[in-house]
This record gives C-alpha cells, structure tokens and sequence, in this order.
C-alpha cells in the first residue's frame, strides 16, 4: 500500500491557493474584505492578502491590517442583561399611562441605546448599552420571550459579525438593562463600523436601533474608534 506524505508547506501552500482562487473574480480590496469567515487560519491567510491590497503592497501596514481583520471577524463580544422593572411595575406604569388598558399583545415600550465610551482608542472595547421595556399582552397566554441581537458591519456594508442572546434565561416581560461589548481591534482599515441592534420579542422583530463607529488613524501606526450617530429605525 502506498503511504502518501503530505507537508504542512504544501498544506499551507493550498490553502492560500484555495483562498486566493475564492477572491480572483473579485475586482477590488473592498469585495475581497467582504468575504472572509470566521475560521482563523482562513480568516488569517485571507486577512494578510487583503492587507496587502489594502496597504497599497506595504507589507508590514497590510500584516497589521490583515490581522485586524481576522480578529474583527472572529472577536468574542460579550453580553450581560439585567431586570431593573418586574413585569408588573412595567404593566402597572403602562396602564398609569394608557388609561388603565393594556395592549392586545406584548407590547415594546421603549428601546433605547447608546455607545460607551463616546470613542476609545484601538485595542480598546466599545459597550452599546440598550434599555428594553416590554409590557405583556392582555391577550397573551405565556410571559414573551425577549432576545436582542447586534449586528457589526465592516466599511463596505457587509457583516463582520452577528451575536444574538436572550435578555432572560425564562420568558418575562418587564424592564432590562443590557449590553453588548464589543472589541474594536487594532489593525483594521479606517472607515464607517455601524453597529445594529435589534430586539425580537416572541421571536418577532419589533426593532432596530444603529450606531455608526469610525476609525480614525491619528498616525501611521495608531487608530482611534469613534462613535459618530445614533440612528432609530423603528
């Protein structure tokens, strides 16, 4: 029986070929940074070919460019919630303000979110902090479910990355407070970063709300992320 050896340079070597095949009907940098996944050494390889093409063939900015890709697309983000209002503070508050009725079904009350700190510097984490009231329907047979999901995009509008939690472990409506934390990598090119949140409750999306993150080199060798605005879609 024949025994074939197969070294990691040839292994390596295919990869990067499959990698580069997978761009060449690409025409530009921004096409190629839209398609790299999150598997680390695909991620890796792809981010240091788009580095260079970034960096205008500067190899040492389109490594440190080509890493910060990687680690965007394959970033752990954190998620914490909390309950500030019981379901019946929240229902009682909604009556005070609705003569005493109740919607027909679980209802949003208010959706509120914001970026902490207002900019930070690169290798730094941004926390978009939301505030979810929600109300049960008087209709509704079951406490709803409540899930918030935040969507990360690069520069050229495609996803980086999307994590979507339960902003409770059981079904309850009431108030919450709760935060994403996102780290913003040293490397990445310059350009607009939105970030979007939305709140499904039910499984239905009732929400979205979008914050814009800029990176901003102050120098060659440093970026400084910023927020920008903060838009209501719904």
């Amino acid at each position: 029986m024949e025994v074939i050896h197969v070294s990691k340079r040839l292994i390596a070597g295919v990869t990067l070929a499959a990698v580069l095949a997978g761009c060449a009907d690409m025409n530009d940098a921004k096409a190629k940074f839209a398609n790299i996944s999150c598997n680390p050494l695909i991620a890796g390889v792809g981010g240091a070919a788009i580095g260079a093409i970034v960096a205008g063939g500067n190899r040492v900015a389109g490594a440190a460019i080509g890493a910060g890709i990687a680690a965007l697309v394959c970033a752990a983000v954190d998620y914490e919630a909390k309950q500030i209002k019981t379901a019946q503070q929240a229902q009682a508050d909604y009556q005070a303000g609705h003569g005493g009725r109740l919607p027909e079904q679980a209802s949003v009350v208010k959706y509120n979110t914001s970026f902490t700190p207002a900019s930070i510097s690169a290798g730094e984490k941004a926390t978009l902090h939301s505030y979810i009231e929600v109300v049960k329907g008087k209709r509704d047979a079951a406490d709803p479910t409540i899930e918030e999901e935040a969507t990360i995009y690069k520069p050229d509008g495609s996803i980086a990355k999307s994590v979507r939690k339960p902003v409770t472990q059981t079904a309850s409506a009431g108030a919450f407070s709760s935060s994403f934390t996102i780290p913003m990598p040293q490397g990445v090119p310059q350009g607009a970063y939105p970030v979007k949140s939305t709140l499904y409750v039910n499984g239905v999306q009732v929400a979205e709300r979008k914050v814009d993150l800029q990176v901003v080199a102050s120098n060659p060798d440093t970026h400084t992320y910023a927020m920008l605005s903060t838009h209501a879609l719904n």
